[in-house]
C-alpha cells in the first residue's frame, strides 16, 4: 500500500473519525518521515494522544497494529532518493525550507527513536549472545568497511582494553585479508555491514564461516549477506534525515557488546585495563589531568 494512498484514505475518512483519531491522522499526514523514523510512543507523545489511539487508527486502516503501518512509511522512505546525490539534494531542499534547527532536530529525533527501538527483547538478547560468543573464543576478528569501518575499529579497540585478543581486519596496501590466514574454530568474527553492502566484507565473513569461526553480524537486515552466516545477528536501524545512512546505532550496539564482555570477564578485565593504563602512562599518551584549583583564602 503506497504511502500516498494512506494519506488519501485518511483525508477521505477524516470527518468521520473520532476527535482523537483526527489528531493522530493529522500527525500521519503532516509528518510522514517521522512516522517512518520514530517509535509509536514518541509519535503519540508529539501528536498529543494516547499510544492506543495510534494503534486503533492503524487498525482502522486495515493493519494489525501500528508497526505494520510504520513499515509502509519506512519502505517508502528507503525507496526515495536511493543514491547519495539524490539524498543530498533532498537534504539541501529541506534545509532551505525549514532551516538548520529543524533539520538537525529531525536527525536527532530519528536517532532517539532508533535507540529506543533497539531496547526491544530481541535486540537485547542478540547483544547478550554476541558477548557470550566473544567471551567463549580465543580471538576476535573485527571487520567493517567504508562508513561502518568505525564500528569495527571501535570493537577492536574497546575489547582489547579489557583483555580480548582482537584483530582489526584492515591495512594499507590491500593486505588486510592476510590477517584472516590463521582464523579457525576457536575464533569469532564481529562483522558490520549496512546497505549498500561492501562485497569484500561479505567475502571475509564467508571465509571465516568456512574456517569454523562464529560470526556476530551487526547489520540493517536479517537477510543481509553477513546475517546469513551469523551465529547471532544484531539488527540496527539506519534511516535518517541526513544524506548517508546513520551508523550511530551500530556503534551503540558495539559499545553494549563490549560492556557485557567486560562485565563477564571480571578481574581479568580489571587487570587488563590496569595494564593498559600503565602502558599509556609510560608513553605519555594523554595530557595530565587538571589539578583542583586552589581555594582562595
Amino acid at each position: 500500500m503506497p504511502k500516498t494512498s494512506i494519506a488519501d484514505r485518511l483525508i477521505g475518512l477524516f470527518d468521520q473519525l473520532p476527535a482523537q483519531h483526527r489528531v493522530a491522522a493529522r500527525w500521519l499526514i503532516d509528518h510522514p518521515d517521522d512516522v517512518a523514523l520514530l517509535s509509536m510512543r514518541e509519535q503519540a507523545k508529539r501528536a498529543g494522544v494516547p499510544p492506543a489511539t495510534m494503534t486503533r487508527l492503524a487498525q482502522r486502516l486495515g493493519f494489525d497494529g501500528f508497526d505494520g503501518l510504520r513499515d509502509v512509511y519506512a519502505a517508502t522512505l528507503r525507496g526515495r532518493a536511493d543514491d547519495f546525490r539524490g539524498r543530498t539534494e533532498e537534504l539541501q531542499a529541506r534545509r532551505e525550507l525549514d532551516g538548520d534547527e529543524a533539520l538537525t532536530s529531525d536527525i536527532l529525533a530519528g536517532l532517539s527513536g532508533h535507540l529506543r527501538a533497539m531496547s526491544d527483547a530481541k535486540s537485547l538478547r542478540a547483544i547478550s549472545e554476541a558477548a557470550d560468543i566473544i567471551a567463549g573464543r580465543d580471538r576476535l576478528y573485527c571487520i567493517g568497511a567504508r562508513s561502518i569501518f568505525v564500528g569495527a575499529y571501535l570493537g577492536a579497540y574497546l575489547l582489547a582494553l579489557v583483555g580480548e585478543k582482537t584483530v582489526l581486519v584492515d591495512a594499507p596496501g590491500e593486505i588486510g585479508f592476510d590477517r584472516l590466514r590463521e582464523i579457525g574454530r576457536r575464533d569469532a568474527v564481529l562483522a558490520l555491514s549496512i546497505e549498500p553492502y561492501v562485497a569484500a566484507t561479505a567475502d571475509a565473513v564467508a571465509f571465516g564461516r568456512e574456517r569454523g569461526a562464529a560470526i556476530i553480524a551487526v547489520t540493517d537486515s536479517p537477510v543481509a549477506a553477513i546475517a546469513r552466516h551469523a551465529a547471532t545477528c544484531v539488527i540496527v536501524p539506519t534511516a535518517t534525515a541526513s544524506f548517508l545512512q546513520t551508523v550511530a546505532p551500530a556503534l551503540i550496539a558495539v559499545e553494549c557488546i563490549a560492556a557485557l564482555v567486560a562485565a563477564r570477564r571480571g578481574k581479568r578485565a580489571l587487570a587488563a585495563i590496569a595494564d593498559t593504563e600503565s602502558h599509556l602512562d609510560r608513553f605519555g599518551i594523554y595530557l595530565p589531568a587538571r589539578t583542583k584549583a586552589r581555594k582562595r583564602g
